[in-house]
């Protein structure tokens, strides 16, 4: 029998405080769908999925939100996680406290969202939007979508109303497992992480944009993966002369710890007479190392024909060489030793379109149908499909 976590005894001690001291609420959302991904390699493109087999996990979902009503404008809240993909495992996605420190001014502390890109904090909310899944070049489920940390979320009205800016200023830190290309599962840190997105919109139409820095703590991936993989070009290049002082500058150019990671994204959405519009890109990498940028980007048209919606869209995601980094080593077996890294660790680029087709069949819930097909070019992948049918939730 499993142990309870520290965060689900929380949880449960919250849920049970006495009624007269705080009012509960609890609501959540849920994915239940069937998957089958297929590709020409043989090989699933993306990790959720069991290539050639019809799965109910790949996609599937379960979460529950309590929030307890302290009275005076504090609340605190925790939301239970669980996925399919990882066994549906519980773990407490979000648990922090709230205060509204006026109208349109409210503080956050604890875990809480990591707002990356624009939906990044409601992506696993399937009923939110009207794809199956998000498109995955830029949602690609970072394990890093949670923080510990603080946050000052306010919205202004502008010009007597007619346009709204809703902002969100955030700092905080994150520690954790993340699997990289060409390396596996490594440990990863983010330090002073600094945060700042706004969105403006109209009636029927909203710009967004947002900007993410943070220090890297990677003394444990630089010190298991990249110098390991870089030592036989540093042996080589000692034997045909470099100075140890032209090694140190290499190693210290391809590390990643205490450099700058910064992510960004801006884009936009139209909702007028039923059509629908949405574009997003994103960029972001670690500044001044063997992390190249990946740029990122979906455009997705949509129809509205009363409870029906059909959107289709294209999406790529690649990340273009860049050897920057290595400005300073005029080494040849150096150079090419760090430009052979790069490229292993580039090691997905993609593109695709799909449809999808959403039916609003009841007030909570919505059944979506989706094709989706694209190209892996930097594997053996090769091209691939997605099919999925399901319905998405909430309550």
């Amino acid at each position: 029998m499993k142990k309870l976590s520290v965060s689900a005894f929380c949880t449960l001690t919250l849920l049970h405080i006495p009624h007269s001291f705080a009012d509960i609420t609890l609501n959540g959302f849920a994915s239940i769908k069937a998957s089958q991904a297929n590709s020409d390699g043989g090989t699933a493109p993306f990790g959720e999925f069991e290539e050639g087999e019809i799965s109910f996990k790949s996609e599937s979902l379960f979460a529950v939100q309590a929030t307890a009503d302290l009275t005076e404008g504090l609340s605190a809240t925790i939301q239970l996680y669980a996925e399919g993909s990882n066994d549906f495992d519980v773990e407490a996605r979000w648990a922090y406290l709230s205060y509204q420190l006026a109208d349109n001014h409210s503080i956050n502390v604890g875990r809480l969202a990591n707002p990356l890109f624009h939906q990044s904090e409601y992506e696993k909310v399937g009923y939110a939007h009207n794809f199956s899944r998000l498109p995955k070049a830029v949602y690609t489920g970072f394990p890093f979508a949670t923080m510990e940390g603080v946050s000052l979320n306010s919205q202004f009205e502008i010009a007597d109303g007619d346009y709204t800016l809703d902002t969100k200023l955030l700092y905080g830190s994150w520690n954790g497992d993340i699997n990289l290309n060409g390396v596996g599962n490594v440990d990863l840190g983010f330090k002073n992480i600094i945060s700042v997105n706004g969105t403006l919109s109209g009636d029927w139409w909203k710009v967004f944009s947002g900007v993410l820095t943070t220090e890297m703590k990677a003394e444990s991936l630089d010190a298991n993966s990249y110098f390991p993989a870089i030592q036989p070009g540093i042996n080589a290049a000692l034997s045909l002369g470099a100075t140890q002082a032209e090694v140190t500058n290499f190693t210290n150019a391809v590390a990643w710890d205490k450099k700058d990671g910064l992510y960004w994204f801006a884009g936009f959405g139209v909702d007028y007479n039923d059509w629908l519009l949405d574009f997003e890109y994103t960029n972001y990498g670690v500044k001044d190392s063997v992390d190249a940028a990946n740029e990122n980007w979906y455009l997705a048209l949509g129809r509205r024909f009363d409870s029906y919606v059909v959107t289709i869209h294209t999406e790529e995601s690649k990340q273009p060489a860049d050897y920057g980094f290595l400005n300073g080593i005029t080494h040849p077996v150096l150079q090419a030793t760090g430009q052979g890294l790069q490229n292993v660790l580039a090691a997905s680029e993609f593109d695709g379109y799909g449809i999808s087709l959403r039916y609003d069949f009841h007030p909570s819930a919505a059944l979506k149908v989706d094709y989706f097909t694209g190209e892996n070019q930097l594997s053996t992948i090769g091209d691939y499909q997605i099919m999925s049918v399901g319905v998405d939730l909430v309550f």
